[in-house]
């Protein structure tokens, strides 16, 4: 699983030394939670978990138009 991440971080242009303080510090709580956390921390976007609750999307529906 640490070669896929580590995988993700290159493909979205995370620096490999923070690549490598990022995998240090998660190491003994490795989850995409915890990895996106240290990229903000880094200023780096989230890369691997998404906040719904951010999107200012309209996701209604109008069930009268014919599909």
């Amino acid at each position: 699983m640490q070669l896929s991440i580590i995988y993700e971080l290159r493909a979205n242009n995370v620096e490999e030394e923070h690549i490598e303080l990022i995998m240090q510090k998660v190491k003994n709580r490795l989850s995409e939670k915890n990895i996106d956390a240290e990229l903000e921390k880094l200023g780096y976007s989230k890369i691997f978990t998404v906040d719904y609750d951010s999107y200012d999307a309209d996701y209604t529906y109008d069930d009268e138009e014919d599909y």
